[in-house]
């Protein structure tokens, strides 16, 4: 037997708030039929426009249709525009969702940044962004006001008020006109009296475009300035200690005073004059004014410049002693001394640097005649060359390649091509690759005969040992360096296009790769010398979830795991020194590591000082919430040993201030920086009830085209400060009603 649908007529009238609201939905398990809806004009001579839609919505996809009934319709005062006279079908089915929006364009419409709720009276105490401009007894509509509540039974929504409904200003606080107060009687909430808290919008995530978060990146860098260093800005040579690991056999041979070869068991150098003792196992023979020559490379050092990490053969193909007779002097018993030439320490403040992050290259510009070695040769990987995967040792095939032990070479991209058994030798392989840890790396020798030269690279893992065959070497491929350098710490000055140039930073940090370490000289002129310093790549992240805190202004988006990003550090203060004037703000942090370019942020009222103006009599925490540095990062622009400058904004108190106390970590170092792409995340926000969706940042938002750093980080998630919204809902005068008939046809 047939069962007869029930029908339902149903009546709608609620006013029509500021920005979009939606006004019905279809019940599941009916389908609807809207025969009738107005909107009437209730203002005082005001022309308001609204706009009717009809959404459907694909419910397997989630994709909607704005299906426009009417759109932008002007109503004149005491008048209504008819908006559906006749019938609408509505459904909600497995496949389809409609729902009803109206959206009214208005003046007067103002930002609510807080609500102070009474459940017991029933008074709201709303505050707005600018003045109201409201009189008594107006008629005013609210929208997208959020609360939190200390008891959530019975509560549907923590959005206000839901549905739509209408208010009347009951007391305006301070002056009409300029008063951005007023207070409304909603209601109270019964006998249960629950206390609600105003936040500002909560936002809901929807979605992020692909490769929404970057770090790195080819960004301009732009040179400022090189400070100079306890080491200099850019240091040559330099008189660092040499420890003696080996010679060769025969490595000197007598050319006057005797004859024949002789082998030393120990080396001692002197760089600032120039002279190394040789001592044997027996006394040679030789006198004062006897020469002897030293065979190339054939006395292997160590050295300080890089913390004694590589071996080096000496004397090499250029040295002031490789090919040279050189007189014996200080000849007393199994020792002699003859001089090879000083290490003379030179530094220079480079007058121009350029940084091409896609290469890694740095091309300093110094005075020319500098004391330095300054050919790059080439050589190329020849038949006989070969590579082990299991220890990643590769032997590189070059018929008098002249190169010793601490040369360092750098292998072009895919200059060298293999087989490999793990296909059956079938396909050729190119190495090093864009992801091989090698790639555009200096890597020194560490061992050689006359045509071959040994580096050691990255070893496969177990799952990929497979034999290697050498195919063949691009003619060239192989770098060979020249000598090293080294750059002071935080001695180079560089702005930087991922925050479109607005602050300094440092270089070498300490997390960059050649932080206190030499650095091969590539390419040379006159008045410049190229060193490969690391590429800034570009790496993309796709956030899963993102959760923005209107209060806090912090992002925190949640990505992959292992994500390798920097986060803040947090450190304490052991005094304090503020100038009103300027806005100068000095903390000391013994020991920091802090450099120019830094970001800090100070914890609210952690820093405690006394001033002259009330003659100490009274403590004043700092910052407070309304001061203009709350809660943003700072630059910092002046350090020493223990000191780091900002500047926090000049006071009208000019008094002298007085640090007193600061609470335990109460500065947060900003951690490695990162850029959201334009427009690259979809929220929907409590101020128009969710009901439409906005992306960010936007072109108006504080960090739109510019690099945010990161504040805290767990396993899967890192967390940014973005800026905070105060607002939290809107408010108006009430001037259009919405009106309709609709009736519901059940289905079930």
């Amino acid at each position: 037997m047939a069962v007869a649908p029930v029908n339902k007529f149903l009546s709608i009238a609620v006013p029509v708030t500021p920005g979009e609201q939606k006004l019905y939905e279809v019940p599941t398990g009916t389908s609807a039929i809207l025969l009738y809806a107005q909107v009437a004009n209730v203002g005082v001579n005001t022309y308001p426009t609204v706009s009717f839609i009809h959404r459907r919505e694909a419910r397997s996809t989630g994709i909607t249709r704005d299906i426009r009934v009417i759109k932008d319709i002007e109503i004149p005062p005491n008048d209504a525009a008819v908006l559906v006279d006749g019938r609408l079908v509505l459904e909600k089915t497995a496949t389809t969702l409609d729902r009803l929006y109206i959206q009214g364009t208005q003046l007067g419409i103002g930002t609510i940044t807080d609500v102070e709720y009474s459940p017991y009276s029933g008074i709201a105490t709303v505050t707005t962004m600018n003045p109201h401009g409201f009189s008594v007894n107006d008629q005013v509509a609210m929208v997208g006001i959020a609360f939190t509540c200390s008891s959530n039974a019975g509560i549907t929504t923590t959005i206000f008020p839901d549905p739509p409904q209408s208010s009347v200003v009951d007391t305006i606080v301070d002056v009409v006109g300029t008063s951005r107060t007023f207070t409304s009687v909603i209601g109270g909430t019964g006998a249960q009296f629950v206390d609600h808290f105003y936040n500002a919008s909560p936002h809901n995530f929807v979605k992020a475009v692909n490769n929404s978060t970057i770090t790195g990146g080819d960004y301009t860098h732009t040179y400022k300035s090189g400070l100079s260093t306890s080491v200099g800005a850019v240091v040559m040579g330099g008189d660092y200690v040499h420890k003696f690991v080996s010679a060769a056999p025969n490595a000197l041979t007598i050319q006057s005073g005797g004859s024949g070869t002789l082998t030393p068991v120990y080396a001692d150098y002197t760089p600032s004059n120039g002279n190394i003792v040789f001592k044997f196992a027996n006394n040679p023979g030789l006198a004062n004014g006897s020469t002897v020559s030293i065979a190339t490379t054939s006395i292997v050092f160590q050295c300080a410049m890089n913390n004694f990490a590589t071996d080096h053969s000496y004397p090499r193909i250029g040295d002031p002693a490789q090919g040279q007779n050189l007189t014996i002097s200080g000849a007393a018993g199994t020792a002699f001394t003859v001089n090879v030439g000083a290490s003379a320490t030179t530094a220079h403040t480079p007058s121009a640097a350029a940084y091409t992050p896609s290469t890694g290259e740095l091309v300093l510009t110094i005075p020319a005649g500098y004391p330095i070695n300054n050919t790059q040769t080439t050589k190329t990987a020849q038949s006989g060359t070969t590579y082990d995967a299991q220890t990643g040792i590769l032997t590189v095939t070059s018929a008098n390649h002249g190169l010793a032990l601490g040369r360092k070479v750098r292998f072009d991209d895919e200059s060298l091509t293999f087989t490999c058994t793990k296909d059956g030798g079938v396909g050729q392989h190119k190495y090093p690759r864009s992801t091989d840890p090698e790639r555009n790396k200096w890597v020194p020798i560490t061992a050689y005969t006359n045509n071959t030269f040994t580096v050691g690279i990255t070893s496969a893992s177990a799952s990929g040992n497979y034999p290697h065959t050498f195919v063949s070497g691009t003619s060239g491929g192989v770098k060979v360096a020249a000598d090293s350098i080294r750059i002071g710490d935080n001695s180079l000055i560089f702005t930087c296009g991922l925050d479109n140039n607005a602050t300094s930073h440092s270089y070498p940090r300490a997390t960059d790769p050649y932080y206190r370490n030499v650095i091969s000289i590539g390419a040379t002129t006159d008045t410049t010398i190229s060193a490969f310093v690391g590429r800034s790549p570009t790496k993309y992240f796709n956030p899963s979830d993102a959760f923005y805190d209107p209060t806090s202004g912090d992002l925190k988006l949640t990505i992959e795991a292992g994500y390798n990003l920097r986060g803040q550090t947090l450190h304490s203060i052991t005094g304090a020194s503020y100038t009103p004037l300027t806005g100068q703000l000095d903390l000391t942090i013994n020991g920091h590591d802090f450099v120019v370019g830094d970001k800090i942020r100070i914890q609210d009222r952690s820093i405690v000082f006394t001033c002259d103006k009330d003659l100490r009599r009274t403590t004043h925490p700092y910052p407070r919430p309304s001061d203009p540095f709350s809660g943003k990062w700072l630059v910092v622009t002046v350090i020493n040993e223990n000191t780091i400058r900002v500047n926090v904004g000049a006071s009208s108190d000019t008094s002298t201030h007085y640090y007193q106390s600061s609470l335990a970590n109460c500065i947060s170092k900003q951690g490695q920086s990162i850029r959201l792409a334009n427009d690259g995340f979809t929220f929907t926000c409590a101020m128009d009830g969710n009901s439409t969706n906005h992306a960010y940042p936007r072109s108006t938002d504080p960090y739109y085209n510019t690099s945010v750093g990161i504040g805290t980080t767990t396993t899967n998630s890192i967390t940014v400060h973005v800026g905070k919204s105060p607002s939290g809902g809107l408010v108006g005068p009430l001037q259009m009603e919405f009106i309709a008939s609709i009736l519901e046809n059940s289905t079930g």
